[in-house]
């Protein structure tokens, strides 16, 4: 890798050069920290296969315009990419989540509105044996049924 660098893009720098106390925008696969313990900048590229294409890169390796190292390294569209595939990916599993709890919830309602119909026939039930005094009939047979038990 040639070094691609003139300048090092941050919003935390109105100059355009480099501080240990930059700040950036936290992107995953990418470290706030290199191996080696400096802190990871973004640049811009000045080379001319990209240019003015943003890249993440270790500050010590920056500083001494190291190539070909195994210091923190990574295009900035690249990390994106890979966000925006995980961020794709999290949107199926909560759409998953959501289809699972609206059919809870359909199972809820069904069960709640098949109790409520119950209850009605119930209390209809009992208003139909106090209307045709079927209670002391049921009452007369549960006796029967009462004292067969007991003989046998």
């Amino acid at each position: 890798m040639s070094n691609p660098v003139t300048h090092a893009s941050s919003s935390t720098s109105t100059t355009g050069g480099i501080t240990d106390g930059q700040r950036r925008v936290r992107t995953p696969k990418i470290p706030s920290r290199c191996w080696c313990g400096e802190s990871i900048i973004e640049l811009i590229s000045k080379s001319g296969p990209n240019p003015y294409r943003q890249y993440y890169r270790c500050l010590f390796a920056y500083k001494r315009r190291l190539e070909n190292d195994d210091h923190v390294f990574k295009w900035v569209d690249e990390a994106f990419t890979y966000e925006i595939q995980q961020l794709d990916n999290q949107v199926r599993i909560l759409e998953e989540e959501v289809q699972l709890l609206k059919a809870t919830i359909r199972s809820e309602v069904v069960s709640i509105l098949t109790y409520e119909i119950v209850s009605v026939h119930v209390v209809h039930v009992r208003d139909f044996m106090d209307v045709f005094e079927v209670q002391p009939i049921v009452q007369r047979i549960d006796d029967v049924d009462l004292r067969m038990a007991c003989s046998i």
